[in-house]
C-alpha cells in the first residue's frame, strides 16, 4: 500500500510540473501574440480551440504518462490497455472493463483525481483567458 501511495503522489506531482509548465508557455504566448479585440466572432473561436487543443494536448502526454507507469510495473498486459485504463481513469469515466491488479487498484482512483485537479487547472485557464478577451472588449469605444 506504501508503494502505491508512494507512486501516487510522485505521478501526481510530475502531472502538476507538467500541466504547470505547460499553462506557463500558453500564456507567454498569449503575452508575445494577444488576442486581438475584434468583432469578428470566428477569430476569438479559433484563439480558444487553438488553446484548448494545447491543453488537451497536457492532458493527452499526462495519461501516456500514467500508461507508461502502469506498464512498466506490469500492471497491465500491454501498452494499449494501459493507455486505454489510464485515460478511462484520468477522465474519471470508469468503465470498469479493464481493472488494475489488487496490489495496484487503488492508483486508479488516484489518477481519477489526478485528473479531475488537471482538469479544474485547465478550467480556470479557460475562464481567465474569456474574462480577459471580453474585459478587453468592454473597455474598446464603441465603434471599433
Amino acid at each position: 500500500m506504501l508503494r502505491e501511495l508512494l507512486a501516487s503522489f510522485v505521478l501526481l506531482g510530475l502531472c502538476v510540473l507538467i500541466h504547470s509548465a505547460g499553462i506557463a508557455l500558453i500564456l507567454r504566448q498569449m503575452q508575445s501574440h494577444p488576442p486581438v479585440p475584434t468583432d469578428r466572432p470566428w477569430k476569438v473561436a479559433l484563439f480558444i480551440v487553438q488553446v484548448a487543443w494545447k491543453l488537451t494536448s497536457l492532458h493527452l502526454f499526462q495519461i501516456i504518462l500514467w500508461a507508461v507507469y502502469f506498464r512498466a510495473q506490469g500492471c497491465l498486459p500491454d501498452f494499449e490497455t494501459a493507455l486505454y485504463f489510464s485515460g478511462v481513469s484520468y477522465s474519471t469515466l470508469g468503465y470498469g472493463d479493464v481493472v488494475l491488479p489488487q496490489d495496484w487498484r487503488a492508483l486508479g482512483p488516484a489518477e481519477g483525481l489526478t485528473g479531475i485537479l488537471m482538469c479544474g487547472f485547465s478550467t480556470g485557464l479557460f475562464f481567465a483567458i474569456s474574462h480577459r478577451v471580453l474585459q478587453s472588449r468592454m473597455q474598446r469605444p464603441r465603434g471599433e
